[in-house]
């Protein structure tokens, strides 16, 4: 019965209807009213959170409506929250899938610490850590993600990942449980609708007990991970030593120690440093000093026989935010200066900008580019993908690295010491200009 499993899996997960406060996740979907509903059955104290994403219009804010009239019957309290989660998305340059969960659990992390519940219930089962096994395969990934969806961390817990979707299809049906549909989980438009949808219904087709063999396998790779974990931490302290802020790898120990790519994969991945770029490190391990290898918060440098990792330092300030009376920044260096449109000499430098003022709101954000950025270079009319411009210009790995971005309302108006965007132009209606100097050795034309 599933209630009984429930509480037994409550009990591994150590909660306790005593002591622990719950804030539970409710969509409205079956998974989430599911798990309302054996929370309120076991008699936990418990209160529902709702997230309306305004992604299905009148039907999103149909399942808010549905999930208060829920805790109001059954006399829970209830918090919610409205999301423009598709500008969300467009200005943070993510997937609607990304935003999505972003949004969510920042807030439902918000929603805990000011109401002192003490854990997060989040209604994913056996057949979202199956999904997520293969969308995080698919994307490339080390063993850690092929662990599926983690039961528990410091405050969130997954209390029904032990039932599969059709459990918790057969326990609504047995008791007559509303739920809301959602109609895009039919659709294949969400990389995990596909893998849903496509993937996993074939796989099904050659082995119909497709679901607990792959649960089994991913018990067995999570006994792997945690192996691994040991014998990783024994490769850390022969290898890796700390000097100040930097963290040093000693390449001959690394030798020593074998499977030097594995090793190098597991360290350097908390620095944010990608698969390829791990891979061209690997392969530089025995070449020359000097060589430089870029994530987006960390440098890493080939000294000899060490490999140096240090926190870029422009990333201890990014994003920088600059409004109206901002004068300069530090890091990394702007000047700025606001004057009107009156005999102005604009220099025609790659490092100084002239901006129309006019056009543009506060506050402006410096950050670095990212995949998917565009801009219209100015004296051209259609836009330009960064890494397009990128490729023309012929910029090195590290110029693409260190390269800044100045946007307005998510708009990219400055490829700092390149172009700035043509929409942003000083024109004959310009009355006020927006000087900015990058203060760094000017790109040669």
């Amino acid at each position: 019965m599933l209630q009984v499993e429930f509480e037994k899996n409550m009990e591994k997960l150590g909660v306790s209807k005593r002591n622990d406060k719950i804030l539970l996740a409710v969509s409205g979907g079956i998974d989430s009213v599911v798990m309302a509903n054996l929370f309120l059955a076991a008699k936990f104290n418990a209160a529902i959170a709702h997230c309306n994403f305004s992604l299905r219009g009148k039907a999103s804010d149909s399942d808010a409506a549905f999930v208060e009239a829920f805790a109001k019957s059954h006399d829970i309290t209830f918090h919610s929250i409205k999301f423009d989660t598709e500008n969300y998305a467009l200005m943070q340059k993510i997937s609607i899938e990304m935003a999505a969960r972003e949004l969510r659990y920042n807030w439902f992390e918000n929603i805990r610490k000011q109401h002192n519940y003490s854990k997060i219930a989040i209604a994913h089962n056996k057949n979202d850590s199956v999904e997520t096994f293969f969308l995080n395969l698919v994307r490339g990934t080390g063993i850690k993600g092929l662990l599926g969806i983690t039961p528990k961390t410091e405050t969130i817990i997954r209390p029904l990942l032990f039932a599969s979707r059709r459990q918790i299809e057969n326990y609504a049906n047995r008791r007559n449980i509303a739920f809301c549909t959602d109609e895009t989980n039919s659709s294949n438009k969400f990389s995990r609708n596909r893998i849903r949808n496509n993937v996993i219904t074939e796989f099904e087709k050659i082995n119909p007990a497709f679901l607990k063999t792959m649960t089994e396998n991913i018990n067995h790779l999570s006994q792997c991970y945690d192996a691994l974990q040991s014998l990783k931490n024994k490769v850390i302290t022969d290898v890796v030593s700390i000097d100040d802020n930097d963290f040093i790898i000693d390449v001959d120990k690394l030798h020593q120690a074998g499977n030097e790519q594995l090793w190098i994969f597991e360290i350097l991945q908390q620095f944010n440093f990608g698969a390829e770029r791990m891979a061209n490190i690997c392969a530089a391990l025995d070449g020359k000093s000097g060589k430089k290898f870029f994530s987006p918060t960390h440098v890493l440098l080939k000294d000899r026989k060490k490999l140096i990792i240090s926190i870029l330092k422009s990333e201890r300030y990014l994003p920088v935010e600059i409004n109206e009376n901002t004068d300069r920044i530090e890091h990394p260096a702007l000047k700025i200066e606001k004057m009107e449109n009156k005999n102005i000499t604009i220099e025609k430098k790659r490092n100084i900008a002239f901006l129309n003022f006019d056009k543009l709101k506060f506050p402006l954000i410096l950050r670095r580019w990212q995949a998917g950025d565009s801009f219209t270079p100015f004296g051209m009319n259609g836009r330009r993908k960064l890494s397009d411009y990128f490729i023309d210009e012929k910029l090195s790995q590290f110029e693409k690295d260190e390269q800044y971005v100045l946007t307005s309302n998510g708009k990219i108006v400055w490829l700092v010491n390149h172009r700035i965007d043509n929409n942003f132009r000083i024109d004959e209606n310009c009355k006020t200009i927006l000087k900015i100097t990058y203060k760094h050795a000017e790109k040669k034309d």
